[in-house]
């Protein structure tokens, strides 16, 4: 590899590419097979607060050893001991030669979005999403990967059969291979000053709402805040040190992040009680609040609709489509007249491990329906069983948001329709039906009875999930040749408020606006008056904004 590469590098980008390269679900998996943690006791003084000495298996004893999560801990831990950035670039150097002298098979041939759901998937080994990962970070910071990394890149995208967009230009425009965890932390550290991060240590050490035996090692080694100014790089070393040992303790993770949440408010109550403007502070609060999408494409959008007999239909697919593809920026997959078994292949085609970079799921559902089952081609589906629970069930989509929109009836059959009878003809739109703390925030009592038994390393796989449906239980859904009213509104709610307000009051919106208009349909020759009103359930944990992407 070129030397002058590296030289390149500068001293306070070395631990953020180290950094963004940390795969979140491997930190966990060393854990359980590590050795015993020990730490050694120093003494301290008040300008000083600690971090840990971690003794973990592996081989430590040559600079070429394993790429693990432990080996950059030591290292992380090495820069904070030396006060100085030296360890962290040799390791970085390492990784580098190691990406470079790398070999591939080599195939010619790009794949396409729509390839994926009719071709084999392969699985990603750690080391192509090494390179993946790491022509990403390169492009991040404005520099040009070495070119055997490149060269490899390109032979991944080829034969793992990753899609790229023909609008993106380019191969490197998909940004997506770097965790959107770990970019989110990073911009968090960006906004923090060396006096922040050592502040974040000293919460650790005197707060007596945090459990010191969970995090002692973090607190055995000092840390001087002089220093953390006067060395370029090692606050971001200080902070990513103390973001790993919590994400390794499962204290933190993409998901669940309040032990985070408290740090930071007792750092914005520390600058307060100094009179010191801490707008950043808010900023990052605001990031641990929402679900984590950083990535570009930021989900993968699927569209399931029916044709055959439902006018207005095509005009639906093309509102959503343009939406997701042209304003959200997801990759976008549609599914016309499917069968049972086309959406059963979909799934499966959907654990291939080049999905697991996706930050968020999208499913449309436009067709037939009614209160229990959805209409395919080769007949009926259960909504739940044969739609929702497949996709929600993904490892790749776990603690992530999965987001379903239904337009489909939710009639029962002989349940008696309504009407309206009034002294003056209302005005209707004419229809048809698709008819077939450091602890959790809480309270004290809560606490005392249910905080011993959390763990924030599973979640239920009915988590993170919201499915809005166009009308209630034994309802119609209104469609007529210009679309159905429920994809209309809601298609212009998310152009309108998608990307500056949370997904629930998108919907509320949308509830409001259908709810506003008069319809009326035939039933048995005479005409009949209608309201339709959408609804939605939700077991979503945090915020889910759509995020603003430019090309």
């Amino acid at each position: 590899m070129d030397q002058g590469f590296l030289s390149k590098v500068k001293d306070e980008e070395v631990p953020k590419m180290l950094f963004l390269s940390v795969n979140p679900t491997k930190v966990v998996e060393e854990v359980e097979k590590a050795l015993p943690i020990s730490s050694s006791s120093t003494s301290q003084d008040e300008d000083a607060v600690g971090v840990g000495h971690t003794h973990t298996t592996g081989d430590f004893k040559s600079e070429g050893g394993s790429d693990s999560v432990s080996r950059l801990l030591q290292k992380f831990e090495s820069a904070l001991k030396e006060k100085s950035i030296s360890p962290v670039r040799r390791e970085l150097q390492l990784r580098l030669l190691k990406l470079s002298s790398m070999e591939l098979c080599r195939t010619n041939s790009l794949s396409t979005l729509e390839s994926n759901f009719s071709d084999e998937s392969d699985q990603l080994s750690n080391e192509e999403e090494d390179v993946l990962e790491f022509t990403e970070i390169f492009e991040m910071f404005n520099y040009s990967a070495p070119e055997s990394i490149k060269t490899n890149f390109g032979n991944i995208i080829a034969s793992k059969k990753i899609p790229v967009r023909a609008d993106f230009g380019t191969i490197n425009k998909k940004t997506f291979f770097v965790y959107a965890e770990n970019k989110i932390m990073m911009k968090i550290c960006d906004l923090l000053s060396a006096n922040d991060v050592f502040k974040m240590y000293k919460v650790l050490r005197e707060s007596k709402a945090v459990e010191q035996d969970d995090i002692q090692d973090l607190l055995s080694q000092p840390i001087d805040h002089k220093t953390l100014q006067k060395v370029k790089g090692l606050k971001d070393v200080a902070f990513y040190y103390l973001i790993l040992n919590l994400m390794r303790k499962q204290m933190l993770n993409r998901l669940y992040t309040h032990k985070l949440n408290f740090i930071f408010h007792q750092l914005k109550q520390m600058n307060e009680q100094d009179s010191t403007p801490c707008p950043h502070i808010d900023r990052v609060l605001s990031n641990l609040n929402r679900y984590t999408v950083a990535s570009r494409p930021p989900g993968l959008c699927l569209i399931f609709i029916m044709l055959e007999n439902r006018s207005g239909a095509a005009k639906d697919l093309a509102k959503v489509r343009d939406l997701f593809e042209k304003v959200f920026m997801y990759d976008v997959f549609v599914k016309k007249d499917p069968t049972a078994e086309d959406i059963k292949t979909i799934v499966s085609k959907l654990k291939a491990a080049r999905n697991k970079f996706y930050d968020s799921l999208v499913v449309w559902f436009m067709g037939h329906g009614d209160k229990t089952n959805l209409a395919v081609k080769d007949g009926p589906i259960h909504r739940r069983i044969g739609l929702i629970e497949p996709f929600i069930e993904l490892e790749w989509f776990v603690q992530k948001p999965k987001l379903f929109f239904i337009q489909a009836c939710s009639v029962k059959e002989n349940r008696k329709k309504f009407s309206v009878s009034s002294t003056s003809e209302p005005k209707g739109l004419t229809s048809e039906t698709d008819s077939i703390g450091w602890r959790a925030s809480a309270g004290a009592q809560w606490q005392d009875k249910y905080a011993e038994y959390a763990d924030v390393s599973k979640v239920n796989s009915f988590a993170d999930t919201l499915i809005s449906y166009a009308t209630m239980w034994y309802q119609y859904a209104s469609r007529n040749e210009e679309g159905s009213l429920y994809v209309d509104t809601l298609v212009d709610q998310l152009r309108e408020h998608g990307t500056k307000e949370s997904i629930e009051n998108v919907l509320r919106r949308v509830h409001y606006n259908v709810n506003t208009v008069g319809l009326t349909c035939e039933e048995k020759g005479r005409e009949v008056y209608w309201k339709q009103a959408p609804y939605f359930e939700s077991s979503l944990q945090k915020e889910f904004i759509f995020p603003k992407t430019k090309l």
